[in-house]
């Protein structure tokens, strides 16, 4: 379902309402995350409602994606961004979250402990952004349609778009990331774009089907929503639903 909502905070506030009740609704709920400026806004809202809370204790959060090279409590990491925007707003414990290390000397090794983690503990809620070039997590435009995580070479794109979650210039060559099919086989997906500036991508990914990009493998799915706002979604010439 692609739902247009006026503005970025209305886009939060759904999404944050979506992911506590997710949280709520699961015995054994297992979130899977993107990190960046587009889910902030959401992770706020759901920290309010949930810290401190028994449904809180029950999470587990399981990586979606990390640089390669870049130490995780390191400013741009990934997992220090969602432990910035969620794991310490919302009082999730380090117990609770499996993540990806890209300072390994064995990703094969980082690869296979997600892997074996999600086979044994299915994903029962994702977020995912979409990237200037319509990636998911780490997977590029090119990149194979995995059912298993992988090291993979970053974008030109993505390399320059990256920088600015860094204090200082990164040498940022690769990433490791899940593949699109277990992002795909989560029980429910949320994807959210939202700003003016993810316009023409998303004008891409809808009006552009031959464009093959990975976010438009998470089209067409029904445990998978799109959320927009109206800036991001100017360009829409598809009818919306919802």
């Amino acid at each position: 379902m692609l739902k247009i909502f006026e503005k970025e905070e209305q886009v939060a506030e759904a999404i944050g309402e979506a992911m506590a009740a997710g949280l709520k609704e699961e015995a054994h709920p297992v979130f899977c995350l993107a990190s960046g400026s587009t889910p902030q806004k959401s992770y706020k809202r759901f920290a309010v409602q949930t810290k401190d809370t028994d449904d809180i204790r029950k999470l587990r959060i399981v990586s979606l994606d990390e640089w390669v090279g870049i130490e995780k409590h390191s400013t741009g990491s990934c997992y220090q961004m969602l432990q910035r925007d969620l794991f310490t707003p919302a009082g999730i414990q380090s117990h609770q979250i499996l993540f990806y290390d890209g300072m390994s000397p064995d990703l094969q090794q980082e690869c296979e402990k997600i892997d074996a983690y999600i086979e044994q503990h299915p994903i029962t809620f994702s977020l995912m952004g979409v990237g200037m070039n319509g990636h998911i997590g780490l997977n590029e435009p090119g990149t194979p349609v995995l059912d298993h995580s992988s090291v993979v070479d970053l974008s030109n794109e993505t390399k320059t778009t990256a920088q600015k979650y860094f204090d200082e210039p990164a040498a940022l060559t690769k990433g490791i990331t899940l593949g699109l099919k277990q992002v795909i086989h989560s029980k429910k997906v949320i994807v959210a774009i939202t700003g003016e500036h993810k316009a023409d991508i998303v004008k891409e990914i809808f009006n552009h089907p031959e464009a093959k990009l990975p976010a438009q493998e998470l089209l067409h799915h029904d445990h998978i929503d799109f959320y927009l706002d109206t800036e991001a979604a100017k360009h829409i010439t598809q009818k919306v639903e919802g």
